[in-house]
């Protein structure tokens, strides 16, 4: 048969050709859905979440502090009773510093994020490759899913901005040692080397994963080296060694000549166990007594004191160290999710409602991967010694939170090794008949003890029970409230905390309902001692609306410096003030009437503060307006500024003279007649005082100063 010269003959490749490129273009594609969910996963989650470093007591807040002080001046100071890792700092102040040059340190916070976000996803192709070069394609596949959806790694790199770079350096070291497993390229070692030492600048036990390392390229060396084995294996981890001992030096030098004792990274993790072990704790007087100790030791002499009471205690009480181990043990392999919806008094500011049913998946999830990896990692090595390094990792972790404390983010090296090995085992889980060894045995054994282990901890099926029960209550009290129906929010709300009496969250929104109702006895009553900063709030409301200022200036500071979010915005969704035509700021009795200010401060016997860009304030008034009053606004600024003052619908232009305090009139729009509330926003540009004011370090975006704001 003779084709036409016209047409051109089609000429198909070989089938084994179209399957090899097939394959090929699946995982790739499939990979690429994956970061785009992941991408969307975490963009859903910074856009519900409340917590900022900028308002954090915690260690996000203290690297914040620390890294902006750098960031400005150059000037890098520990911590008041510890020598903390370095490498958020610095981190942190490199981000920081280009939000300064871009007008606000906010900038910088985004900055951070976004980097963060974007190694969160680099990990989901890594993940991958890794699990892929140690198992195979569908090992991978699950993986790089587990990877892009679970919800510790989504919220990680937004909610805790102290540990996703630990936890991405040591994920990307692991990949890199496989790398240099199966290329035999120095250059592998080079990074898995530098990386390990990011991780551990990062969080200080990233240095025992030295030894992990180590035992893994000895062993892979040895096995690949043929006739020259020593000489292969001292190149190999020559090449590890040293650029990871060159990257942490500079660090451990400048501790020695700051406090002349080897101080490798950091104090923290032998104070912490000091701290678990110590007298004070011992004999039940406390973590502050401990704390106390130390802070009246000079920072150079600390190190040496938790040494030698280490010691002392081993040589005379070692049984000290066992008294958490099993409690703590258990408490590893909690369900993580219902733990803080369900079972935690209080969600701490994190937005665990709004993420619940990508909660419960996970921690789905997690229980999968949990029963599953037994049954790999303590089968016939498929990987080679790479198990070494994932065992390695999950007994040093799993050890010292048994002895100090358990947190979900030291958990992440445990979390991360049962998600790979347990999709090793979700891998071929239909691939091959199920044969009984002695390793499926052992794995079968393993994974009913931590099926045991976790089903026994709680009583997981009334937990959910109950929590459902206080869920649908709270919401219905938020939809009776809508609706203005007070007996059944009162209803609703007593039903929720008779589902979960210790519900500290409940309490505060019951409270703040209660005291809105001109019920202070019984919203004192209901609130109970539980500390978080949100009841803190409310019991600072109701110490204001009682009269008692001094306890309301005390309870109102503390959350405003502490709660981890912005209790300005927080107080004026919250909070239904008393009515009043005069509005002292920056005295700590202003919250709940305005948001988009600073912290209050005081010059002699006057309170202000500082207006942030943009600032809202709020006054009810006792009476409706008459149509005739004026608004008084006393303001200060260091140089001539211009601001807006929007009121209803009309704005005006005010150009705040530097100088001293001086007060601004503006009339009140005439349509406003008969209302009974005014809200007053503020616009004007900022400066950042430090560029601007001599010997100044203040990195804050500011524009004028608010004293005063009435009603005239």
């Amino acid at each position: 048969m003779e084709h036409s010269p016209t047409k051109p003959l089609a000429i198909e490749p070989p089938r084994w050709r179209r399957i090899k490129l097939t394959r090929a273009a699946k995982p790739s594609v499939v990979i690429g859905v994956l970061i785009v969910i992941g991408l969307a996963l975490r963009l859903w989650f910074i856009a519900v979440n409340q917590i900022d470093p900028r308002f954090s007591a915690a260690d996000d807040g203290d690297y914040y502090v620390r890294a902006l002080r750098f960031a400005v001046t150059g000037e890098y100071v520990d911590n008041s009773w510890l020598v903390r890792p370095p490498g958020h700092i610095f981190f942190f102040a490199a981000m920081l510093r280009i939000g300064l040059w871009l007008g606000d340190p906010a900038i910088g916070i985004a900055l951070i994020r976004a980097v963060q976000v974007s190694l969160s996803l680099a990990l989901i192709p890594l993940g991958y490759d890794l699990a892929r070069r140690l198992f195979d394609q569908r090992t991978g596949l699950i993986f790089a899913a587990i990877l892009a959806i679970w919800m510790p790694l989504v919220e990680l790199p937004t909610l805790i901005l102290s540990e996703p770079l630990f936890f991405s350096m040591l994920f990307i070291h692991a990949w890199l040692l496989v790398r240099w497993r199966d290329d035999r390229q120095l250059r592998w070692l080079i990074g898995a080397g530098v990386t390990l030492a990011f991780a551990a600048l990062a969080r200080s036990p990233g240095l025992y994963g030295v030894a992990f390392a180590v035992l893994f390229i000895a062993m892979s060396a040895w096995r690949a080296a043929g006739h020259r084995r020593r000489q292969r294996v001292a190149l190999a981890l020559l090449a590890f060694l040293l650029p990871f001992a060159l990257t942490i030096a500079p660090w451990t030098i400048r501790n020695y000549v700051l406090y002349r004792d080897i101080i490798l990274i950091d104090t923290l993790g032998p104070v912490n166990l000091w701290i678990a072990m110590s007298d004070a704790v011992h004999e039940g007087r406390g973590e502050g007594e401990a704390k106390g100790i130390l802070l009246r030791l000079p920072q150079e002499e600390r190190q040496r004191f938790v040494s030698a009471e280490l010691r002392r205690i081993i040589q005379t009480e070692p049984w000290r160290f066992t008294r958490y181990l099993w409690p703590h043990f258990q408490h590893i392999w909690k369900a993580q999710f219902i733990e803080d919806f369900f079972v935690k008094a209080s969600f701490f500011a994190r937005p665990v409602r709004e993420i619940w049913p990508a909660g419960i998946i996970s921690d789905l999830i997690w229980l999968v991967m949990v029963l599953a990896a037994p049954f790999t990692l303590l089968s016939r090595p498929r990987e080679g010694a790479f198990r070494l390094v994932a065992l390695g990792w999950i007994g040093y972790t799993c050890l010292m939170v048994m002895l100090i404390h358990v947190e979900p983010r030291y958990l992440l090296p445990v979390w991360l090794w049962f998600a790979l090995y347990g999709a090793a085992t979700l891998a071929r889980i239909d691939q091959q008949p199920l044969r009984w060894d002695r390793f499926t045995v052992a794995g079968l054994a393993a994974s009913l003890c931590l099926a045991v282990l976790i089903f026994s901890y709680r009583d997981y099926p009334q937990i959910i029970r109950a929590g459902i029960a206080r869920e649908q209550a709270w919401v219905a009290a938020q939809e009776a409230m809508a609706r203005g129906d007070t007996v059944a929010t009162e209803q609703a709300y007593r039903a929720m905390l008779a589902a979960d009496p210790d519900f500290a969250d409940g309490q505060a929104e019951f409270a703040r309902w209660l005291l809105a109702q001109g019920r202070y006895d019984e919203a004192w009553q209901v609130i109970g001692d539980y500390p978080t900063h949100r009841s803190n709030l409310v019991r600072g409301a109701l110490a204001r609306a009682q009269g008692d200022a001094a306890t309301a200036i005390t309870l109102l500071r503390n959350t405003e410096e502490q709660a981890g979010e912005d209790v300005q915005r927080l107080a004026f969704a919250w909070l239904t003030p008393a009515p009043t035509t005069t509005l002292t700021l920056g005295n700590d009795l202003d919250l709940g009437y305005l948001y988009g200010f600073a912290s209050g401060e005081r010059a002699a016997a006057t309170t202000y503060r500082w207006l942030q860009r943009e600032g809202v304030i709020r006054l009810p008034l006792p009476e409706p307006l008459t149509g005739n009053e004026m608004l008084a606004l006393r303001l200060a600024a260091p140089a001539p500024t211009p601001l807006t003052v929007t009121i209803g619908n009309q704005r005006w232009p005010v150009i705040v003279a530097p100088g001293g305090w001086r007060v601004y009139y503006l009339p009140l729009p005439a349509q406003m007649q008969g209302m009974r509330e005014v809200t007053v926003s503020l616009s004007a540009p900022t400066f950042l005082p430090y560029q601007s004011l001599p010997n100044n370090t203040d990195a804050r975006p500011l524009s004028v100063m608010v004293q005063q704001i009435a009603i005239r």
